[in-house]
């Protein structure tokens, strides 16, 4: 563990909520499912989920002038209070799907300000020597710690029922809320500078855009977003139809479980020295290969539970590695100033066709089956890895080790 206060206080932060959220994740997806019996509305919902990327795009330049103390905080409680709504609608009797619908966007419209909030602190409190370990730790802990939270959550709902998974996720972002409120005073400071300027907000807030997605004129960056927003959508069709492939709530638990542990083994794997002095452009290349046929077989062995969260958590286990370096190659190229919103930038481009991913998943379960929409998925990222085997500038991106001796 990096021996820095404010790093362990947000690594801790987020695996409280995380906690939550995989428990809050699993009930709110499969009540909808159990609540309609349709892929369709299952697609909806992550449709609308996965929308908010475009808000997050449009708000990211404000990562670079808050006060992120105070955001990280309030975000918390927000959430909290959020959360209390569905028991309270359900035990009046007044819960719908469309609540759901409508409360599950705006919690994970908050949630992905949260993150590249934090993550952008990271080059201002740590070291250039610490980043792929701290990435790798908050990669499993946003990521990798559903491995664990995710089996029990299955577990939770199958005994206490749904409502308890919205009163624990509640209490974990109070818990969260509290933890950070031990912040030092000092990340309360890091945007306030001549940030603010005179004039017209909106007009600054528009420019701050601009610059923030300038950084993605950086030909190594443009390659290789455009490859990750195909991967998204690829992966949001397939958790669109998690739900029916895997019939019952311990087998989707264990699914979402496996995603899991194969994030959280490869953040860990990422912070291998071996693993620095290999060729990103042959990790990325190779790696999507990997997570394509995969997710092959996972179509194939819907009936072979074990087979199938294997080779489910094998794909995760690639993108928790390739999670790692993207995120500190990025943050290597840009600029500490604009690190927020090109963070900010970064995770709303990515996941910009997400939503009709969602969709297209959702109509592809119903009308076709949820198998078949598990392999058309990954044949969507076989093709990102034919893309970048043939970009040369994700082709010759050199090892994060040497990364430093590129940078012009």
């Amino acid at each position: 563990m990096i021996k820095n206060k404010d790093f362990n206080l947000l690594f801790s932060a987020r695996l409280i909520t995380n906690f939550g959220d995989s428990l809050y994740a699993i009930a709110s997806t499969l009540l909808v499912y159990k609540m309609t019996g349709s892929t369709v509305y299952s697609g909806i919902t992550l449709f609308l989920t996965s929308s908010t990327a475009v808000i997050q795009l449009l708000l990211s330049p404000i990562l670079d002038k808050i006060n992120m103390k105070k955001f990280l905080i309030s975000t918390q409680f927000i959430q909290a209070g959020l959360l209390l709504i569905l028991p309270l609608l359900f035990y009046y009797k007044r819960l719908s799907v469309y609540h759901i619908m409508v409360i599950m966007p705006i919690i994970t419209l908050i949630n992905q300000l949260v993150y590249p909030g934090q993550i952008s602190l990271l080059p201002k409190i740590l070291s250039e020597d610490e980043l792929i370990t701290a990435n790798s730790l908050m990669t499993m802990a946003y990521q990798g710690s559903n491995a664990i939270f995710d089996t029990l959550a299955g577990f939770v709902i199958s005994i206490f029922g749904f409502m308890t998974a919205f009163y624990a996720d509640s209490l974990s972002f109070v818990v969260a809320g509290v933890l950070f409120c031990l912040l030092s005073k000092k990340l309360s400071e890091f945007n306030r500078k001549e940030n603010i300027e005179k004039g017209n907000l909106i007009k600054n807030h528009f420019k701050d855009l601009k610059e923030g997605l300038l950084m993605f004129k950086d030909s190594r960056i443009f390659a290789l977003v455009i490859g990750v927003v195909f991967i998204n959508f690829s992966a949001t069709s397939i958790s669109a139809v998690l739900p029916a492939f895997a019939k019952d709530e311990i087998f989707y638990s264990l699914m979402l479980a496996g995603m899991g542990l194969g994030v959280l083994v490869g953040s860990l794997v990422a912070g291998l020295p071996k693993l620095k002095d290999i060729s990103l452009g042959k990790l990325y290349v190779y790696g999507m290969l990997v997570v394509a046929f995969s997710w092959l077989g996972v179509s194939f062995f819907g009936s072979n539970i074990k087979i199938a969260i294997s080779l489910y958590a094998l794909g995760w286990f690639v993108v928790g590695v390739v999670n790692v370096y993207a995120q500190t190659m990025v943050q290597m190229i840009v600029p500490s100033q604009r690190i927020g919103s090109t963070m900010g930038a970064m995770v709303g481009i990515s996941t910009f066709m997400a939503p009709i991913g969602a969709l297209l998943g959702g109509f592809l379960g119903e009308y076709l089956s949820s198998p078949k929409a598990i392999l058309i998925g990954s044949l969507i990222i076989l093709l990102v890895a034919i893309y970048w085997a043939f970009n040369k500038n994700i082709r010759k991106l050199p090892a994060i080790n040497n990364f430093n001796d590129v940078l012009s």
